[in-house]
């Protein structure tokens, strides 16, 4: 028979358990993990902000196509430092700061990860001679008044432009005239001579009459090529009349080109 007062082998193990943990007290959960975590947020955060003042510095600069300008003085007009970073190059204030310099025009910038910025930028050059009320005044391809000078003739190499019906000219901005299209012919005309490489032979533009504009030689040519439609064919018929007519010695004398390909010859009369 069993004793009743001896108790089975299970229910000795449970109450030596039970013994056990009244005498530990709960602890509370480990806070060495958390720390961790923190830790490593703070190191990552640290190493972010490292990279973004250092590494991501601007080191390389490029801006195509400059004549009279180094990438330096461009960068230093743009306001690049060298605290400059990838993410802190703000296009509208580079733009601004460039446009401060009327011999320098902003067309766009293209960020290079993680530390190059390429400029696009216009160097203005000194293209076109306009008298107006008295005052030379020197114009780039594109219309910024560049300079002005109270000499009435300037030997600068420079095409004279002569017929325009100017609003407003300063030093420092574009000049405006009455009608706008004179200056969208202009500059078509210039785009296109520059291409055929007859600019440098010009000696003056006359653009009183959009129908009837002239070209007018250094040696004392002139050419009627009518309105600005069809400016390649009639430019590179002027171009073949003049060679031809160089090579036979017969110099002046007025050029009618306004219809492509056809081209008719007044010679001086003596």
């Amino acid at each position: 028979m069993e004793n009743p007062n001896v108790q089975p082998p299970q229910e000795e193990k449970k109450q030596e358990r039970k013994a056990t943990e009244s005498y530990y007290p709960a602890q509370p959960p480990s806070r060495r993990g958390y720390y961790t975590v923190i830790a490593v947020i703070v190191m990552l955060t640290v190493a972010a902000l490292f990279a973004r003042g250092h590494w991501l510095r601007i080191r390389d600069v490029e801006v195509p196509g400059l004549r009279h300008y180094s990438v330096a003085q461009v960068a230093a007009q743009a306001g690049i430092t060298a605290k400059s970073t990838y993410f802190n190059l703000n296009e509208g204030r580079i733009a601004a700061n460039l446009q401060k310099d009327r011999y320098l025009r902003f067309d766009g910038m293209e960020k290079v990860w993680p530390n190059k910025v390429i400029l696009h930028v216009y160097e203005r050059q000194e293209t076109f001679n306009l008298l107006n009320m008295g005052v030379q005044y020197i114009l780039s391809a594109d219309g910024m008044v560049l300079a002005n000078s109270n000499r009435m003739q300037l030997d600068n190499g420079c095409v004279n432009v002569t017929g325009m019906s100017v609003r407003d000219i300063r030093v420092g901005a574009m000049v405006i005239c009455n009608n706008e299209s004179q200056m969208e012919a202009l500059q078509a005309l210039y785009d296109e001579l520059s291409i055929q490489g007859f600019l440098e032979e010009i000696a003056e533009l006359n653009m009183t009459s959009l129908d009837s504009i002239y070209l007018v030689t250094l040696d004392g040519y002139t050419a009627n090529i009518g309105s600005t439609e069809e400016l390649r064919a009639k430019i590179g018929t002027v171009r073949a009349v003049v060679q031809e007519l160089r090579r036979e010695e017969e110099y002046g004398g007025m050029i009618e080109a306004t219809v492509p390909g056809q081209a008719t010859y007044r010679p001086v009369q003596k």
